[in-house]
C-alpha cells in the first residue's frame, strides 16, 4: 500500500512489527526510486511519532490479527493532524475459520457498526464505506472493506470560529 501511495505523498512513513516484511519493503521501494519513503520497525499500539504528524494514515490488511483493533485505531488517530483522513483497509465478517489456524487471524472481520464504533471513539467521523468482493484462497468469497474516516477536530475548530464570529 506504501508503493501504491508514496507517488503522490512529499514524504511517507511505513511501519510494521515484522522485521521480515520492513526488509521486503525497502527493497521494493528502493526498486521504485522512492527515495522519499522511510520504514521503520514499531508497534502499532504506540507509535513513536509526535501527535498531529500525518495527513493520512493506513491500516491496510492488519485490525485481523489484533487483539485490540479499537486501541490500534486511537493511536492512529493520534498521529493525525486536525482534519487528518485514517483509511482502514480489512475484512467484512466472514465464517472462514480456517483463517484463525492458518494465517494467525484473531478476527474474522469487522462489520461497519464496529469500525464506525470505534472511530467515534477515536474522535473520527466516517466518511467513506466500500465493500469490494474478491474470491478467498478457501474457494469461500471474502469481502475486503474500505473505511475512511476524518479527524473532526478541523470541523469542531471551524464551529467554534464561527460561534466567536471569527469565520
Amino acid at each position: 500500500m506504501l508503493e501504491l501511495l508514496a507517488p503522490r505523498a512529499v514524504r511517507a512513513l511505513g511501519i510494521d512489527a515484522s522485521h521480515d516484511m520492513l526488509s521486503i519493503a525497502r527493497v521494493r521501494l528502493a526498486e521504485a526510486g522512492l527515495d522519499h519513503v522511510q520504514v521503520r520497525h514499531g508497534d502499532i499500539y504506540d507509535i513513536q511519532v509526535p501527535a498531529g504528524s500525518f495527513d493520512l494514515v493506513v491500516i491496510h490488511q492488519v485490525l485481523h490479527y489484533l487483539d485490540d483493533p479499537g486501541r490500534a485505531i486511537r493511536e492512529a488517530a493520534r498521529t493525525l493532524r486536525a482534519g487528518g483522513r485514517l483509511l482502514v483497509v480489512d475484512f467484512a465478517p466472514h465464517g472462514i475459520e480456517a483463517l484463525r489456524e492458518s494465517h494467525a487471524h484473531r478476527r474474522l472481520g469487522f462489520s461497519h457498526e464496529e469500525m464506525a464504533g470505534w472511530f467515534a471513539a477515536a474522535g473520527l467521523d466516517t466518511e467513506t464505506v466500500r465493500d469490494l468482493s474478491v474470491d478467498g484462497a478457501a474457494a469461500q468469497p471474502l469481502t475486503v472493506t474500505l473505511w475512511l474516516a476524518r479527524d473532526r477536530r478541523m470541523l469542531m475548530a471551524g464551529l467554534d470560529a464561527a460561534d466567536d464570529g471569527r469565520a
